[in-house]
Formats: structure tokens, C-alpha cells, sequence
């Protein structure tokens, strides 16, 4: 009998693959991307970019599953619960983490169902954006009129990052513009567009263009630095906020926790090998991002100390807990 158990576990061990083969061999079929968002906001047209070049590298193809509503908490909690196979990858912003202290209660832990694949690229700063009917061609007449009458904002739902610039923003200028909830960045430019709002905070993936048709007025630059491609738009600290500087976004993936190191560290590799591609890298200088494309580890501790900066901006701008 215990000759025929040590054959039997032999021959397990000879015909289980190792895990180091089976992220060789990975992947064999397409892998899914969850968006948090619907298409046409910068997440969704980020992770499109990206795609395209890590497909070529992995030889299969991509699927990009835009799952938007609840700031993404929909997204996340799909990927939660995948399968750890490597074959379903949350694409996401920083409202991922910033939703674990906005909201006092999840259907996932952040560090607990999670494994940290790379940050892919990050963020220089947002457009300040009004719809040019709005009487106002600065920062500085914006707060003026702010002061005067009652204005509103887009953003996404409390955890939104663009949400959070808008109230640091209401915070450092001394007003208080009312926050009009959208599902995502792309309704919310929509919306600004439509004259539902006034104002908003945007990455420059997908606004430049209407900011260069006048569909869009851009008054200033959340970042520390001047945005490489529209260098006439001031900083929002040049223009009346001078303790204001927000440059706190990002796009990053994650797998589901107990997804194999060997595959994680695979499709890390394969995003740090499209970070190099010369169409990535102008396609995210457009967007005001930079490539990062860091290993699982160093990800890991990027997010620890995120999530106190973000503790502590939530603290600053008085936004309740949901």
C-alpha cells in the first residue's frame, strides 16, 4: 500500500505542472481588463493604449471591460473574486484606494484581495475646465464669481481623485462650489460641455481636443509644472491659490490576491517592456503622464504611502465618510 501511495504522489508531481511553467506558457487565451469607468474617460483610454502594445508582446489579445458605477467599487469587486489565473486585471485609478477611506465599508479589502501588479504611469496634474459660457477667463474671476453666486462642479462620486482636487481646491481658494456626481470622467466632460455644470478637474486625456475646439475653457494647471502641451495655461499657484498643487493621479493594475508571483511578475515585465514603446510614451506625455512600470514590490509600499497622503487630504478638505 505505501508503495502504491509514493508511486501515485510521483506521478502527481511528474504530470502537475510547476508554477514556473505555467507562467511560461502564460497566457493561452485573451485577458480580461476591468475599467472602472465608462469609455472615453482617461483610465479607459489609457488602458486601450496600453493594450495594444502588451498584446504584442504576450501574444494574445486584450479585452477592456469598462465596469463603471459606485467609483469603481463595481469593477474592483469583480476582479476580488476572478479567478487568481492571471486572466482577469483591475485597470485602475487612485479612487481604488482612496474608496478604502471614504466608504466605511467595502465588499473587498485593498491589501487583503489584491496582489499589486505594477504602477503603470503617473500623473503631472488636472485641467481646470468651465464651459465657456461661464463670464470667467482666470482662476482668479472664477473665484471671484464663486464668492458672488452659487457654482457647481462635476466629479465622480467622494473618492474620485478629480473629486478630491475639486474640494482642496474650494479649500486653498476660499469657496465652496456644490459637487454634481457623475459615473465617470467621461460623463462628467459631457455634462461640463451640456452646461450641466460649471466647472471640473480633468486629466487632459480626451479634454485637450475641446479645449482646442472652445468646447472647453481651460483656466489653469493643477500640477507643479506648466503642462508640456498647453504651456500658455498658467498653474492654478501662479493664478491666486499659490499653496495649491495637486498631482496625485495614476493607472496602475492589480490581480486578484493568490495569483501566482510567476505570473504577476510576468505581466509586470511584459508592461514595463510597452512602457519603452515611443507611441506609449507620447500617447501619455499628451495625457500629462509619465511611464513608471514599477516591479510588484515597489508597487506594493507606492500604495502604503498613498494611502496616508490620501488620509490625509481627505482630512484636510473635510470630506465625510459614505
Amino acid at each position: 500500500m505505501q508503495r502504491l501511495l509514493t508511486i501515485a504522489l510521483m506521478s502527481t508531481t511528474l504530470s502537475a505542472p510547476s508554477t514556473s511553467a505555467l507562467a511560461q506558457a502564460f497566457p493561452t487565451r485573451p485577458i480580461r481588463v476591468l475599467v472602472p469607468s465608462p469609455a472615453g474617460g482617461s483610465p479607459d483610454l489609457i488602458a486601450r493604449a496600453l493594450t495594444r502594445e502588451v498584446e504584442t508582446i504576450l501574444g494574445q489579445g486584450f479585452i477592456v471591460d469598462n465596469r463603471g458605477g459606485a467609483n469603481g467599487i463595481i469593477a474592483a469587486g469583480i476582479v476580488a473574486t476572478a479567478a487568481p489565473d492571471g486572466y482577469t486585471i483591475l485597470h485602475t485609478p487612485p479612487a481604488f484606494l482612496l474608496n478604502a477611506l471614504a466608504y466605511k465599508k467595502l465588499p473587498y479589502d485593498v491589501r487583503r484581495d489584491f496582489a499589486p501588479i505594477t504602477c503603470i504611469a503617473a500623473g503631472v496634474g488636472f485641467l481646470l475646465l468651465v464651459n465657456p459660457a461661464l463670464p470667467v477667463k482666470s482662476v482668479k474671476e472664477l473665484i471671484a464669481l464663486a464668492k458672488q453666486k452659487s457654482l457647481n462642479y462635476g466629479a465622480p462620486p467622494v473618492g474620485g481623485t478629480t473629486t478630491l482636487a475639486a474640494e482642496l481646491f474650494n479649500l486653498r481658494a476660499g469657496i465652496q462650489m456644490r459637487h454634481i456626481a457623475y459615473r465617470g470622467g467621461a460623463d462628467t466632460i459631457n455634462a461640463l460641455m451640456a452646461g450641466e455644470v460649471d466647472a471640473a478637474f480633468s486629466p487632459p486625456t480626451g479634454t485637450a481636443v475641446h479645449v482646442q475646439s472652445g468646447r472647453l475653457r481651460a483656466l489653469g494647471f493643477s500640477g507643479s509644472k506648466r503642462y508640456s502641451r498647453m504651456p500658455d495655461i498658467p498653474l492654478i499657484s501662479e493664478s491666486g491659490v499659490p499653496d495649491y498643487v495637486v498631482d496625485f493621479t495614476w493607472n496602475a493594475w492589480y490581480a486578484p490576491a493568490k495569483t501566482p508571483p510567476a505570473i504577476v511578475n510576468r505581466l509586470q515585465a511584459a508592461v514595463s517592456t510597452a512602457l519603452k514603446s515611443p507611441r506609449l510614451i507620447d500617447f501619455l506625455d499628451a495625457a500629462a503622464f509619465y511611464p513608471v512600470g514599477s516591479t510588484p514590490e515597489e508597487f506594493r509600499v507606492f500604495t502604503d504611502t498613498e494611502l496616508k497622503r490620501y488620509a490625509q487630504h481627505l482630512r484636510e478638505a473635510k470630506v465625510p465618510m459614505q
